[in-house]
């Protein structure tokens, strides 16, 4: 994978006269929790280190300075005099979690994703300054909040028009510069697409996003594009024939599109051409990211009881809902969507075996309730890539190593080994028996601070209120 661009100095200037602003407003949280020793042990517990290995019972593993000094065996691993010690006797210990697409749009997700065991989030759509100052101000240990990677905005004709610029060369171009982690597409041509790819790859970023059906995911594929957000944009370039269409049909209606097409893609994709596209992508290295969640929440389980009583919902501000963008759904709609949700997952898997790179985002941001939650979703995304036939081992890889080697961050993240990160996520119960057991949080560690999910759950609720009323 290409290396990323680091920040240019202007950047950091920015980014502390913009964190100014934001305090000033309310928007950042600069209380830390109290750190009283600089090393953290975590003793007792089951070590499943995301790289395949079997799990190792009874481990000690020592945290120094935010990152991980020693593992081993435990009465093996010397204490270092002074540490936190952690009991973690009959509990299991993974790595943190990563979405790889989110869309930070709002400063109440800090605490959700970490709550959640989320240590690292990949945002791909919000404003440059805005995302690159949040960047560096979480760097900073200025706002405790998940690690985040950004690509800016993402590139089509709109976002060009916005920023004042010419073309898509020149947007790709201002993006690399800005010191962006990723370039995401959503609207080109193939020219477009090859001056995006060119200068894109010249600064070391992949290129990754939708393909829609101009050009399609099999030509997108061809020109090298780097990954593919959303497994219907691979379905979508299987069809070969629409289905029928009630006759007020309009493909600008968000509502009759996910409705009446994408809800009928089960009936419409052609196997066959599936199967090309799943090959084609495997052997050019062009990662998938489904984000199969984010469907299922809002079509498969749209207006059902169970959704509606999600008591997720109470840290949702109301003022980001907006659960009615897309109509009511009655049985019938839920149960096409049901088909084509399977598919979906049956696709998941095939690239999978076919051996291709997966990665595992859920779409998440601040909408709700139809929809990817922050936190929450990635553990629905988690059973969703198990469903689909994946195991319990191979869904939490995708959920880490390989969004970390994706984001070029192998190195410190996506593992516990020596020397990476100290993110980590202690659970009560095996994630390898029951991928369930991942909802089940001890403690959540990011960058060695030791923090309690229920804490940090009451903690929004009492800065933000239930629906967001204080």
């Amino acid at each position: 994978m290409p290396t990323l661009k680091k920040d240019s100095f202007w950047l950091v200037c920015l980014t502390l006269a913009f964190s100014l602003i934001l305090e000033a407003h309310g928007q950042v949280t600069r209380t830390l929790p109290a750190v009283t020793s600089s090393v953290v042990v975590v003793v007792g517990a089951t070590l499943i280190d995301g790289t395949g290995a079997p799990p190792v019972p009874e481990t000690t593993l020592v945290i120094k300075d935010g990152r991980i000094l020693q593992i081993g065996r435990r009465g093996e691993v010397p204490i270092p005099a002074g540490a936190q010690i952690i009991e973690a006797e009959g509990k299991y210990l993974i790595p943190g979690l990563i979405d790889a697409h989110v869309h930070y749009n709002a400063p109440f997700l800090h605490r959700l994703y970490l709550a959640h065991g989320v240590t690292t989030v990949r945002d791909v759509g919000t404003s440059l300054e805005r995302i690159l100052t949040l960047r560096e101000e979480i760097a900073r240990g200025n706002i405790l909040a998940p690690r985040l990677f950004a690509t800016g905005p993402a590139i089509n004709p709109r976002s060009v028009k916005a920023m004042g610029l010419s073309s898509a060369r020149e947007m790709t171009l201002k993006l690399a510069e800005a010191g962006v982690d990723g370039i995401k597409v959503t609207g080109y041509n193939e020219e477009e697409l090859k001056d995006i790819l060119e200068v894109a790859h010249a600064h070391g970023l992949l290129v990754f996003g939708h393909t829609r059906l101009d050009p399609g995911a099999l030509r997108a594929v061809q020109i090298g594009l780097d990954g593919i957000e959303h497994v219907t944009d691979v379905l979508e370039d299987c069809v070969e024939q629409n289905p029928p269409f009630p006759p007020d049909f309009d493909w600008s209606n968000r509502d009759h599109f996910f409705r009446y097409y994408y809800s009928q893609l089960h009936r419409s994709v052609n196997r066959t051409k599936l199967d090309q596209i799943i090959q084609l992508m495997v052997q050019n290295d062009v990662y998938l990211d489904p984000t199969l969640v984010n469907y299922n929440r809002g079509f498969v389980q749209r207006d059902t009881p169970e959704l509606a009583a999600d008591p997720a919902f109470r840290y949702m501000p109301k003022e980001y809902d907006r659960s009615n963008r897309y109509g009511h759904y009655g049985p019938e709609d839920r149960q096409q969507w049901e088909k084509t949700f399977a598919l979906m997952q049956e696709a998941t898997y095939k690239f999978f075996k076919a051996g291709g790179f997966l990665l595992m985002g859920t779409d998440s941001q601040a909408a709700a309730p139809d929809g990817a939650l922050p936190g929450w979703s990635m553990h629905q995304e988690l059973e969703f890539f198990v469903g689909a036939g994946l195991t319990p081992m191979e869904a939490l890889q995708t959920a880490t190593f390989n969004n970390a080697k994706v984001m070029n961050q192998e190195k410190d993240l996506g593992t516990l080994e020596t020397g990476k990160y100290a993110d980590l996520v202690i659970l009560n119960g095996n994630p390898l028996e029951d991928i369930r057991q991942t909802k089940s949080i001890h403690l959540v560690i990011k960058d060695g601070l030791v923090l309690d999910p229920q804490k940090l759950l009451e903690e929004h609720l009492r800065h933000y209120g239930e629906r967001g009323r204080p």
